[in-house]
């Protein structure tokens, strides 16, 4: 309901509204929130409306509370003096949230305010008589009589679709911009019960690494447990965590920190999760994984390292550890297997959909982890990322998903929509993780690790005729400050006030051995090319301070090119310490971009997302601490991952992030990159360059009658 009063057009008056729309959690806002609303507010009027749930804030507020259903009156009467038309939406109702989810960018395009149908007709009378009302469109089977008031019902999927093409055709005149999302992930896991075991050890080992062998001088680093998993459906969670009495040895000389690393193997010895502390915090980390009646004795192995570790080819190193674990294994016995891995994303759909003049398309069954997940997943200990014989399954799903994006195509055509979409930038933002839309797997799986096949959106593409960009980050709070960056870009920046400023800056940054002649064949003479569209670029590597020179946040756009993994990237394989002197989630999430740059890597895994908790990811962790863009591989890449076409479509062309990649795809079609390299962000997001300027972010305009 909030979508309405968030972004607005008045076709008669030629007029748009557009203010950002964030989404609290238990009250508060997160830092990157609270920072997009200091930079925001610093050229804006500071007041905040508040919907349905109090938020802690110094700023001055307009708050709303209570039921859906009161809140949505209330609001209709405050923002509008007088509303022709309004959209009532079903609560509580089967099929209502879907509906309700699909019919919500019309309310935008006619500027109409959104009241919701609890068996409460006086109240609705009532405000319809205060607002002036001559008209109602009614979503879904409600039955509801209002005096004086026409009912346009719009009964089901299909009339919603035809209702807001026809709008949006007589409006805009195109459509550029299609938003998937899956309903079912605001529906929380299916909890019976849930079992906690606790294992508290000390693990005491000196050893020194040597001509890449290891030699314990004390003890050892390794510890395994028994983990029983029960029959049925269980979402396994096991934490690990470094019980310090006092610091460590190395811990006095910063940034050395303690790292614990766990891998969960079933009884047939093949992994279904792993994690380590450089992929979540200092000296703490945890692993998940969803087990379909696979019970047994499942092996948890614990590795423990604190000191330095360097070298490539010839490792060399010491490590001294001293210290209590503690691990904690919960076991949560699921009704189903349902479980987003990043939930609620779908309730922002309309209002990144109505900001760009679009439409949605929604399906619960999409899902990987549908009551089918079963049967198909009987026995297994983890998902496709570590199951093979679950690809035909997952992308079967992404097939019928597929099926039904090809149907909306049809709708466009219908309304004589398509060739303008089809030939303009043809934008699909996918708003999902990858359980709620999944990746498609291509094969062959890469031997050398233990991921499991290519994961890939290129199949929503259509063969790189759409532009795709898959929006997800930490959380829904992550997801909404990011869409409020891309819309908000220009204020967010500024205008650029020297040849030297931020706006300027293009960091190239080289990881091992000069990133494997990457460094020479690319980033020095692009860095060189670049400064004729006027940027100011300059390329970093095997230094290892690149972080202490602000490289990675000072500047517009990021490249990086080197090896990368899911939780880090090192700068340098060659240095003093690969582990301390790298980038890895544990300290890249506290980092603060005062701009939104893009982040680009030309790296293997930065972009794994399936079956990761989102806050593990490298690539979702810049976006929490800023970023606006990232894009990244899924999985291991190879020597033709270069990025050269797509920063030209970027810089020389003017293009979105998402039609960069889609035209570097349609240029560079060599695997394994060509599958696996994924955009996180809104795919009509267009950066900041010297020759062009700021864009409008994909924001429709009216046609002229």
């Amino acid at each position: 309901m909030s979508t309405s009063v968030a972004c607005w057009y008045d076709k008669a008056a030629n007029t748009t509204g557009l203010i950002p729309l964030l989404v609290q959690h238990e009250g508060n806002l997160n830092d990157a929130q609270t920072r997009f609303l200091e930079t925001y507010f610093s050229s804006n009027n500071h007041s905040l409306l508040i919907l349905g749930e109090h938020l802690n804030t110094s700023y001055p507020t307009t708050e709303i509370l209570g039921s859906p259903s009161t809140v949505a009156l209330t609001l209709a009467a405050q923002a509008f003096t007088t509303a022709p038309i309004v959209l009532i939406i079903p609560y509580d109702t089967e099929g209502a949230y879907l509906l309700s989810l699909l019919a919500t960018p019309l309310a935008s395009y006619l500027n109409m305010p959104i009241l919701v149908y609890d068996n409460n007709d006086a109240a609705l009378q009532t405000v319809c008589t205060q607002l002036q009302t001559t008209q109602a469109y009614l979503i879904g089977d409600i039955a509801l009589n209002l005096t004086n008031v026409t009912v346009i019902p719009l009964i089901d999927e299909e009339a919603i679709t035809n209702a807001i093409l026809t709008v949006i055709k007589e409006q805009f005149g195109a459509i550029n911009y299609l938003t998937m999302t899956n309903p079912s992930d605001v529906i929380p896991p299916a909890v019976i019960n849930t079992t906690k075991i606790q294992i508290t050890d000390h693990i005491t080992n000196k050893k020194i690494i040597i001509l890449s062998k290891e030699f314990d001088v004390i003890g050892n680093d390794t510890r395994e447990y028994n983990i029983a998993i029960p029959k049925g459906i269980n979402r396994v969670h096991i934490s690990g965590e470094i019980l310090q009495k006092e610091r460590l040895f190395f811990q006095r000389f910063s940034p050395i920190v303690p790292l614990i690393f766990m891998t969960l193997t079933n009884a047939q010895g093949y992994i279904v999760a792993y994690a380590n502390s450089m992929g979540y915090d200092f000296g703490n980390t945890y692993l998940e994984t969803l087990t379909c009646n696979a019970s047994g004795a499942y092996t948890l192995q614990v590795r423990v390292f604190n000191g330095i570790k360097g070298g490539f080819f010839i490792q060399r190193g010491i490590s001294l550890f001293d210290a209590d674990i503690n691990i904690t294994a919960t076991i949560t016995a699921l009704g189903n297997p349902h479980l987003p891995l990043i939930p609620n994303l779908s309730i922002i759909a309309p209002y990144l959909t109505a900001a760009h003049g679009g439409l949605i398309i929604a399906n619960t069954t999409w899902e990987i982890t549908d009551a089918s997940y079963a049967s198909a997943a009987q026995g297994s200990g983890a998902g496709p990322w570590y199951n093979e014989s679950l690809h035909p399954f997952t992308n079967k799903k992404v097939n019928a998903t597929l099926q039904q994006l090809n149907r909306t195509l049809d709708a466009l055509d219908t309304h004589d929509l398509l060739s303008g979409y089809l030939n303009g930038p043809a934008w699909l933002a996918i708003l999902a993780d990858t359980t709620m839309i999944p990746m498609y797997y291509f094969g062959p799986s890469q031997e050398d690790i233990p991921d499991r096949g290519l994961p890939s959106d290129n199949p929503y593409s259509l063969n790189e005729n759409l532009s795709v960009g898959r929006l997800i980050g930490w959380d829904i709070q992550d997801v909404t400050v990011l869409i409020a960056r891309t819309f908000f870009y220009e204020t967010l920046c500024g205008q650029p006030e020297n040849p030297e400023d931020w706006h300027h800056r293009f960091s190239f940054v080289f990881g091992e051995g000069f990133g494997e002649t990457g460094g020479i064949f690319h980033q020095v003479p692009y860095a060189k090319e670049i400064r004729n569209y006027g940027f100011t670029s300059k390329v970093y590597g095997d230094f290892q301070i690149a972080d202490l020179l602000h490289v990675y946040t000072g500047a517009n756009y990021i490249e990086y090119l080197g090896h990368g993994d899911w939780f880090w990237f090192p700068a340098s394989l060659y240095g003093f310490d690969m582990y301390s002197k790298a980038v890895d989630v544990a300290h890249a999430k506290n980092w603060v971009y005062d701009k939104p740059s893009i982040f680009l890597t030309s790296a293997c895994l930065m972009g794994r997302t399936d079956g990761l908790p989102p806050q593990m990811n490298i690539g979702l962790a810049v976006l929490h601490a800023g970023c606006n863009g990232f894009v990244g591989a899924t999985r291991e890449t190879s020597q033709e991952s270069g990025l050269t076409t797509l920063e030209n479509h970027l810089i020389v062309d003017n293009w979105s992030l998402g039609e960069a990649l889609r035209g570097e795809k349609r240029v560079d079609a060599e695997p394994p990159t060509f599958y696996v390299r994924v955009l996180y962000g809104d795919p009509a997001f267009n950066p900041y360059e010297p020759q062009h300027g700021f864009s409008n972010q994909g924001r429709p305009v009216f046609i002229e009658t």
